[in-house]
């Protein structure tokens, strides 16, 4: 007799409830929430790269739709479009094919670029809005940041705290980057939300044995020519530019740095995995690449390297001999 968790639609309300939860709870406003929130397209991805499932997108749909009751029409369009349509996509590619004759799986670089589409996409939509309006998405970023950093100001100061030169200077740090490179931040919040779901979800079914796709791994990622290249070329014209230019080609870099990063993780993956500690060297090269900037930037340096260089294909071609 089969259990009743096998049983078709147990899985499929599992995952509906799941997601609705986790996706609403981010309107409590804690810490908590801000995690659920980290979680809430797990169980989609779940259902997208199971075996024999293709109930995904209609969980995510009716997800949405629920959501719109639950909450606010706002919140049910954000879901749709950040977490339900995107994980839907991203486990139809990771689960098909190529053409024949060769029948591989669909190739996961393809999807680490298509990743950075609908946050450039959605960027130079609202810069350009702001940009009719008279006034650019930088400056009011600006403002509003200048906004809540004046209420916490406020907030010090009500309780006895004293503001010093060095603190003043502190925030005056924090409100000029958060403003300049807001845009870029939020896209790789989103970014890495739908990559780290995916691997995620791909571990808890390979353990489970209910994995479609046999191979779901970062090391699998590499950067195609044309987008080294633009990555690059941004760099270069953003150094020598300034105002509104150089604040869109600015966070267009950051944006594009990060599938080239994925694919520097790759490689440490491979250089890892010669070890007997792979997975210690790991957990403390994400805990250092999620807290340190020049971390990151490095990994990206090495995404870089491997494209132009091949490192992979040497490290690989070592384990061959």
């Amino acid at each position: 007799m089969k259990s009743k968790i096998n049983k078709p639609g147990i899985l499929e309300v599992a995952a509906l409830l799941s997601t609705i939860f986790f996706f609403s709870a981010m309107n409590s406003g804690s810490f908590l929430a801000f995690l659920f929130l980290y979680l809430a397209p797990l169980p989609l991805f779940i259902l997208g790269l199971k075996k024999d499932s293709p109930w995904g997108g209609l969980v995510g749909a009716i997800g949405a739709i629920l959501i719109f009751f639950v909450t606010t029409p706002q919140m049910s369009l954000i879901y749709l479009l950040a977490v339900a349509a995107p994980a839907t996509y991203f486990c139809e590619k990771a689960t098909s094919r190529s053409d024949p004759p060769h029948q591989d799986w669909y190739s996961l670089s393809n999807l680490a670029i298509f990743l950075v589409v609908p946050p450039i996409f959605v960027f130079i939509l609202v810069s350009t809005y702001f940009w009719v309006h008279g006034q650019g998405l930088g400056a009011m970023l600006l403002e509003k940041t200048n906004a809540i950093v004046d209420l916490y100001i406020v907030a010090l100061k009500d309780r006895g705290h004293t503001i010093n030169p060095s603190m003043s200077l502190q925030l005056e740090a924090i409100k000029e980057t958060f403003s300049n490179t807001a845009p870029a931040l939020i896209a790789i919040f989103w970014m890495t939300l739908i990559v780290l779901n995916g691997l995620l979800a791909q571990s808890i079914l390979k353990k489970a044995k209910r994995n479609e796709r046999s191979v779901f791994a970062i090391r699998e990622i590499e950067v195609p020519r044309i987008l080294a290249i633009t990555f690059l070329l941004i760099i270069v014209v953003a150094s020598f530019s300034a105002g509104q230019l150089g604040y869109i080609l600015t966070n267009l870099a950051a944006i594009l740095a990060f599938p080239v990063m994925l694919a520097g993780l790759g490689v440490l993956h491979i250089l890892a995995s010669k070890t007997n500690y792979s997975g210690s060297i790991l957990f403390v090269l994400y805990l250092i690449v999620t807290f340190s900037r020049w971390a990151a930037i490095l990994v990206v340096m090495v995404g870089i390297i491997d494209h132009f260089l091949k490192l992979r294909g040497r490290f690989q071609a070592n384990d061959i001999q």
